[in-house]
């Protein structure tokens, strides 16, 4: 076997073994081992596994070839596994992976969402309701620094305790999407409202383009494609360096409206792309190299994705751009019954953007 080959299957997680075509193991990594008895120069120690790979080297499977075994343990976990061909050669490799510890995972976060929904929601809520009467009595009474720094730390523990609740939320429903007509400025100079405080603090500049001028409605939410704004502009300025610029950007393309935030002398590498937008992958440091914990963009790339949109990440020349991206003239799911204004209403806006589109166009081709 190729010891290149070797090398890279010993770092991967899922088990794999090499085997010839009359079923002898010629290889089997560390993974491998774990999951199922195997040694060299003999055949698979697991029946089912020995048939299999036997029929698959004899030609009476069509590969790839899946199936499924169990640990030889007092309490079996379950494999599943699939018979490949090799890289080279006329060999064939048994590609396994424990599908036990994937239901484990996926079992303790419906569990996870579970108990914040029935335990957690009411005393979140509660806490950010009251929280702003208590700042308010605690400022009146010349508080001393540690009440100041205690009553800072409790708004930050609300803040980022709504945005675990409204992550539970928006991944426990089946659809989010409301039939409301909105106006994209209105909702993006609501959002910037609320992160200019963390921009500021950050000593980032937001410079604006394209708000004030003329652009199509879009149909959903108010709610939430307001979190998914916020969520986006907020994770935009903690990606940026300390005393940066951030180009925003808004333009309607076809029956699709962009949000743009250019960051300028900032690269985002694959790995912190791929953390970006998982559940607790990005958090509040400033730093991008640092490990980081937190909702990331997981929310609002959920919710945009509700109303039939995108959130994503792309590298420019001299700089990274958080892009986000939502239809526009119409509701994503038309599923309510809509009345005859709403109906004419939405032909209105279709009407624009056909006019907008057709209007370029011809711009464009007498240049």
């Amino acid at each position: 076997m190729n010891e290149a080959f070797r090398l890279l299957f010993d770092q991967v997680k899922s088990g794999v073994v090499w085997v010839e075509r009359n079923g002898i193991v010629r290889y089997a990594n560390k993974a491998a081992v774990q999951m199922t008895p195997v040694m060299l120069g003999q055949q698979m120690m697991d029946p089912v596994a020995e048939r299999t790979v036997k029929a698959a080297g004899q030609n009476m499977l069509q590969l790839p070839f899946q199936f499924e075994l169990t640990t030889q343990e007092a309490h079996p976990d379950s494999i599943r596994a699939v018979v490949i061909k090799a890289p080279v050669g006329n060999d064939l490799m048994v590609v396994m992976n424990n599908v036990s510890e994937e239901r484990w995972y996926s079992q303790a976060l419906e569990n996870l969402i579970g108990y914040i929904e029935a335990e957690m929601e009411a005393p979140i809520n509660l806490l950010a309701d009251r929280l702003p009467t208590v700042i308010s009595i605690a400022q009146k009474q010349q508080p001393t620094p540690e009440l100041v720094e205690l009553v800072q730390n409790a708004k930050d523990l609300s803040q980022k305790l709504g945005k675990l609740r409204d992550l539970v939320s928006i991944f426990g429903q089946s659809s989010i999407v409301r039939e409301e007509r909105i106006m994209l400025p209105d909702l993006l100079r609501a959002a910037l409202a609320e992160v200019m405080p963390l921009a500021t603090a950050r000593n980032i500049t937001v410079a604006t383009e394209g708000i004030q001028g003329e652009l199509p409605a879009i149909y959903g939410s108010t709610h939430w494609l307001s979190k998914a704004l916020s969520e986006y502009l907020e994770q935009s300025i903690r990606s940026a360096r300390s005393g940066g610029l951030i180009e925003l950007s808004v333009h309607a393309v076809g029956t699709r409206v962009m949000v743009r935030a250019s960051n300028k002398g900032l690269f985002v590498s694959n790995h912190e792309r791929r953390s970006a937008f998982a559940p607790f992958g990005v958090g509040d440091t400033a730093k991008p190299s640092d490990a980081r914990k937190g909702i990331g963009l997981a929310l609002s790339q959920r919710i945009l994705e509700e109303h039939g949109g995108s959130v994503r990440i792309e590298d420019d020349f001299d700089g990274v751009d958080f892009v986000l991206e939502i239809p526009a003239g119409a509701p994503a799911s038309q599923d309510a019954q809509l009345s005859v204004e709403q109906a004419q209403r939405y032909a209105r806006d279709m009407a624009q953007l056909m006019a907008r589109s057709m209007s370029k166009r011809v711009k464009l081709d007498e240049k």
